[in-house]
């Protein structure tokens, strides 16, 4: 009795080793198009103007304010004897960009795959609507005698803007395909939890 379990204990072993040997049983694909960009621009200007007792000055304030966000065309294809099991498939994607200048994270989604009878799915990811003000100041002050005078110009820009994204095919948690808009972020992309350090730094 206690060599034939032995033996089914062995039976077992093997039997999960060529599976693993085997591998997953499917071969995936994943493809991204170039990104196309959805934007609103608007412009708007203020003047004020204020009298000294040597000098007059007017204040120009010209701002515009842009709203912009990035998709990307995505196509997975899955092919082979054992496709993954409904619900185990989501992309991961993660939007990248700046806020006042500086490089950050603007928000993440995950998007469930169901595959079609084909082992296909396509869909478009699309980032956050991020909003960006430039503020451009004129001042030009002149002297009521004696003519000249002097002016200038001073801007500033506020708010986010989307730059990138990285997009990770994930089954079963498991990073299988990714993709970044910026290759320095190609390494980052493979691995879960993403670094967001590694992208920020």
């Amino acid at each position: 009795m206690r060599r034939l379990k032995i033996m089914t204990m062995l039976l077992c072993a093997a039997t999960f080793a060529t599976s693993a040997a085997e591998g997953p049983g499917y071969i995936c694909s994943m493809r991204v198009d170039n990104s196309t960009a959805m934007q609103t621009s608007s412009e708007s200007e203020k003047s004020k103007k204020s009298s000294g007792r040597r000098t007059r000055t007017r204040t120009k304030v010209q701002t515009k304010t842009t709203n912009r966000s990035l998709s990307w065309p995505v196509s997975i294809s899955f092919t082979g004897k054992s496709l993954p099991a409904a619900g185990s498939v989501k992309l991961k994607c993660y939007f990248i960009g700046t806020t006042d200048g500086r490089t950050t994270m603007l928000g993440d989604k995950t998007i469930a795959v169901t595959l079609n009878e084909n082992g296909a799915f396509k869909t478009v990811v699309t980032s956050p609507t991020e909003k960006l003000v430039r503020t451009k100041t004129i001042k030009t002050t002149r002297r009521r005698r004696y003519g000249g005078g002097s002016s200038s110009a001073q801007s500033e820009t506020k708010g986010s803007r989307v730059t990138g994204c990285i997009i990770q095919l994930m089954v079963n948690d498991s990073v299988e395909k990714s993709f970044a808009s910026n290759p320095k972020w190609s390494k980052a992309a493979k691995v879960s939890p993403l670094p967001e350090n590694e992208i920020l730094k």
